[in-house]
């Protein structure tokens, strides 16, 4: 009689077509059976899903931990945990680290380093820019998820942390994006006009704004319309397969549902915080809810979840982005002084299990916007992002009745203290995160050992 390493039982497997109450048999990390409980073979351990959902491992495909070089605002172990509490099982980094991953060297030192601390599986984007176009070709050899580019351009002080990730004028652009679609591989563009978003800038400051709402108005929705509307366009003539990070306006939604029904080949990617929060936050909480692009208005947000509804957008993604409270702080009394970002990994999945409950979000769609299609735009599907005999044994299983309330004090990431969602209260909660097969989180606390997590690359085709 054949004995498998794991069995899940008593569970209701969701994919982004069905909901079906059924078993998984699980060997050397792969699944083996997706079956009635009674027709699933022998286990040395049974996991019993309590009659809960089981859904296929949910991918954050946007995260900054910045490690090595910032690991006093995250690093891997920290970041990746966070990550297993909030029911996430593969997370993509993105190149933004000391130094910037705009080599290959460097980026397989930054891999090498990674691995040791990874609690869930985990690859890495290259950085695609003016001054590394000869290197991009050799960074996907290296193995990278796709290529990261920045249309603005980084603070002097910080330009060592985004060398070769960003590009200083539409030719440079264009060249990026002729050089990433030799590889195959998705050029994912920070879209946001660094012209118009400059002069915001010294507009205001010449007013003597200081102001939280002063960042909102510095980066107008009209800047990242104009920013998508020269991808869309550059992208099509470069032959490139773009994907527009963190997109946050109606603008948006509109031009990326004209380039879909043309034909063009583009992809995009919302937030959670772009989904439920807007701009009066930055009244409240001030430099904590300072990012890029800013919150809005209302009027955007229900703009994204019709977007997110009718396929206009592809996927969420968090864009994890912590800084110390230290580093938050200097914005109380002038914006301009705080850096842009926000803690997202840990909250993500419980956020949107909450717009389930709403009705906003099916549990299908759900499973579609963070698991499969995350997995077929990158290049990992099947092996990620199903629930498949021969696909990796990566589920979430997620108690959709379950009232908690987020806590800071109880979050994993080193940047807890800057939680825009602290006491926010959900209605359902990731209870197991399972990574090819192993417990690595189990009803909040994250058992899953550094290094047991996995360097992944995108499959051959």
């Amino acid at each position: 009689m054949v004995v498998v390493d794991l069995v899940i039982r008593d569970g209701k497997i969701v994919t982004s077509r069905d909901i079906f109450k059924a078993g998984i048999g699980v060997d050397e990390g792969k699944i083996v059976a997706v079956a009635k409980d009674a027709n699933l073979p022998k286990a040395s351990v049974t996991l019993d899903a309590g009659g809960n959902f089981v859904l296929p491992g949910p991918i954050d495909a946007h995260v900054h931990f910045r490690d090595p070089g910032s690991e006093h605002r995250e690093d891997f172990e920290t970041g990746t945990k966070a990550a297993a509490a909030g029911g996430i099982t593969t997370v993509f980094e993105m190149p933004i680290c000391t130094p910037a991953v705009s080599s290959a060297d460097i980026f397989k030192r930054r891999r090498s380093i990674l691995e040791k601390r990874a609690v869930v599986d985990f690859a890495l984007y290259g950085g695609a820019g003016t001054h590394n176009i000869d290197k991009i070709l050799d960074i996907a050899d290296a193995g990278a998820i796709g290529f990261k580019t920045f249309m603005t351009t980084p603070l002097k002080e910080r330009e060592k942390e985004f060398e070769g990730i960003f590009v200083t004028d539409d030719g440079s652009l264009f060249q990026v994006l002729e050089t990433v679609a030799k590889t195959k591989l998705p050029s994912c563009i920070h879209a946001e006009n660094n012209a118009v978003i400059q002069h915001m800038i010294e507009r205001l400051r010449k007013a003597g704004r200081k102001d939280p709402m002063a960042h909102v108005e510095s980066r107008p929705s009209f800047a990242e319309a104009v920013a998508i509307s020269t991808v869309i366009t550059l992208s099509e003539a470069a032959g490139a397969r773009a994907h527009i990070v963190h997109m946050s306006t109606r603008e948006g939604v509109q031009l990326i549902k004209s380039a879909k029904a043309s034909g063009k080949a583009i992809t995009v990617e919302t937030c959670p915080q772009y989904l439920t929060l807007t701009a009066e936050v930055m009244k409240k909480m001030g430099p904590y809810a300072k990012i890029n692009p800013p919150l809005r208005s209302m009027e955007h947000i229900e703009a994204l979840w019709r977007g997110l509804n009718d396929g206009t957008i592809d996927i969420v993604a968090s864009d994890h982005a912590p800084y110390t409270k230290e580093e938050k702080d200097l914005g109380w009394n002038d914006i301009w002084r705080a850096f842009s970002g926000a803690p997202q990994v840990e909250t993500m999945l419980p956020l949107l299990l909450t717009k389930v409950n709403e009705g906003k979000l099916s549990l299908n769609k759900l499973t579609k916007i963070t698991s499969e299609s995350v997995a077929k735009i990158f290049g990992v599907y099947p092996k990620k992002g199903a629930i498949h005999v021969g696909s990796d044994a990566d589920f979430v299983v997620v108690d959709l009745k379950k009232v908690q309330k987020i806590s800071a004090e109880k979050m994993y990431s080193k940047a807890k203290d800057i939680t825009l969602y602290d006491g926010w209260r959900v209605r359902g909660v990731p209870i197991m995160t399972l990574v090819r097969g192993t417990l690595v989180m189990k009803d909040g606390e994250v058992i899953g050992k550094p290094g047991y997590g996995d360097f992944i690359r995108p499959l051959k085709t």
